[in-house]
């Protein structure tokens, strides 16, 4: 980190480089703001301060905060904004009409786990056109397992799925399913039954031709160059258990709702 003397004090320049608790951050001018605003806070944090500075001093944390949390969830690219993800247990789906019946009378459907991704594509006013060529969305599931695993320690299933011809527009969605022979097997038998004791938490990348555009966790913060908990060395990647929607019962269903999934066979 760069820094220059000021009154017998260490600043850190524009040009410098910090890490925080809340991310990496590379703009320097925005560090420099925060570390000026930190020592007017303590300058006006003295006994015997009057109302007026007592109010300033609220208006500045209240700033600082938002600050920091506006550089947590600063998108990577103004092209592709998520805006939501969600994960939810959803009944395997009665398709009407048919005669194939291989379990008459049975109760309850079995459920999947669905977890479901929100979007707003915005392109750039000089886009040759308002379609995207592809998008694979890149999904991390973290089970609250724990209990279930010979090392103790959760199960991160990953996996993707690339989306063809998607639209300029807001409220597009995207999902991932985990089957349920897989989550009876992931908690060895023992299948939770809500989704706070399955999920610890889920996230989602998105690349295209530029590289990364987009990252969004659940229940945590991403920083601004896309790292989220998924990055931890503690996961491990568990591939080949998520599957995209048309690897699912759900496949005909809603068909207009999510965006169109590529083939995996396709070249």
């Amino acid at each position: 980190m760069a820094l220059s003397q000021t009154s017998g004090k260490k600043m850190p320049t524009a040009g410098g480089f910090h890490r925080s608790n809340f991310g990496t951050i590379q703009n320097g001018d925005r560090f420099l703001f925060l570390y000026l605003l930190k020592e007017l806070l303590g300058a006006i944090s003295r006994p015997g301060m009057r109302p007026s500075f007592i109010f300033l001093r609220s208006f500045l944390v209240m700033t600082l905060g938002a600050v920091i949390v506006a550089q947590a969830q600063q998108p990577l690219n103004s092209e592709i904004k998520i805006t939501k993800i969600e994960p939810a247990f959803v009944d395997s789906p009665k398709i009407q009409g048919g005669t194939y019946i291989k379990r008459p009378g049975a109760g309850r459907p079995v459920q999947w786990i669905e977890v479901e991704v929100t979007f707003d594509r915005i392109p750039s006013p000089k886009a040759v056109s308002k379609f995207a060529e592809e998008l694979t969305f890149n999904y991390f599931i973290l089970l609250k397992n724990q209990l279930s695993t010979t090392e103790k320690k959760p199960t991160m299933l990953t996996g993707s799925v690339t989306h063809v011809s998607i639209p300029d527009g807001k409220d597009l969605h995207s999902s991932i399913y985990i089957s349920p022979r897989t989550i009876a097997r992931m908690f060895d038998g023992k299948a939770p039954f809500t989704v706070a004791q399955a999920v610890v938490d889920a996230g989602v990348t998105v690349t295209g031709k530029e590289g990364l555009l987009a990252a969004f966790a659940w229940k945590t913060q991403v920083t601004k160059e896309g790292k989220g908990w998924w990055d931890n060395t503690m996961y491990s990647p568990t591939p080949g258990f998520l599957l995209n929607k048309n690897e699912t019962p759900f496949a005909p269903l809603e068909w207009d709702f999510f965006e169109a999934i590529k083939p995996k066979t396709s070249n």
